[in-house]
Formats: C-alpha cells, structure tokens, sequence
C-alpha cells in the first residue's frame, strides 16, 4: 500500500482574506479621517472608533501611522509574509486591552450605543486571535 502524504493546500484561507480586507478597510477609513482632520472638516473626537485610549488626540499623524501599520498587514497577510499572523494577533491583542477602558467606562454609564461600540470591537479582535491561532492557519503561513 503506497504511503499517503498530506499535500497542504496553496489556496489562501477564506479567513485571511477576510482579516487582510479588514485590516484594509480600517486602513482607508484610517486614512479618510487623518485627511478630514488635516483640513479640519472633524472633530478629533470622531476618530475615537479606530484609534481609542485618547490616541485620537494626537491628531492626523496618527492616523496616517495607524493607517501605513494597517495596510503594511493587509499586505503581509496577502502575500503570506511568517511574521504577519504574529503581527495581526498583537495588533488585535492591543487593541482589546485599549478598548477595555472605554467599555467599563460605558458599561458604568449605561451608555448603551457605546457599550455595543466597544463591545463590537473586542469580539472582533478576539474573532482575529482565535482564527489566527489555529493549526490549519498556522500551517499555512509555515508553509511557504
């Protein structure tokens, strides 16, 4: 009987793809708002959604950074770069312990727009984690 060896598949998981397209997608909103602030057309404050813990505060550049690390992952997940799973779980571990202030704050308020906000947010990021960290992606990215 002829030994049989598991081939892993060259297709991109469909969950990349997805975390690459998000990861994209926060990248041209990144960008969007770092332009509305350049020319004032926005408050800082409106910029709470993406970057949060009052790093919003520190205006366009900020966002134009946040923008070039989102982008720069979207890219590495793409072209199956190794250090990008690793990248994309500490971005999104980061962003979960940022987004726990302002989610305690809004539960303690019963700020309920807010609390579905945040809450969002962290089931996302903890969606990204655990898809990230199974075997299968895993494989995937070490097999190139």
């Amino acid at each position: 009987m002829p030994m049989q060896t598991t081939v892993m598949s060259q297709d991109r998981p469909g969950g990349v793809t997805a975390v690459a397209a998000l990861c994209l997608l926060v990248a041209i909103a990144s960008l969007a708002l770092a332009v509305l602030l350049g020319v004032h057309a926005v408050p800082l404050s409106s910029g709470a959604l993406l970057l949060g813990g009052g790093l919003e505060q520190l205006g366009p550049m900020a966002f134009l950074l946040y923008a070039a690390i989102m982008i720069t992952l979207a890219v590495a997940l793409w072209r199956r770069w190794r250090w990008a799973r690793r990248a994309a779980i500490a971005v999104a571990v980061i962003g979960i312990v940022m987004a726990v202030p302002g989610l305690s704050s809004a539960v303690m308020d019963s700020r309920i727009f807010a609390i579905g906000r945040e809450g969002l947010q962290v089931m996302i990021r903890v969606i990204v984690v655990y898809y990230l960290r199974q075997e299968p992606v895993k494989d995937w990215f070490a097999a190139n």
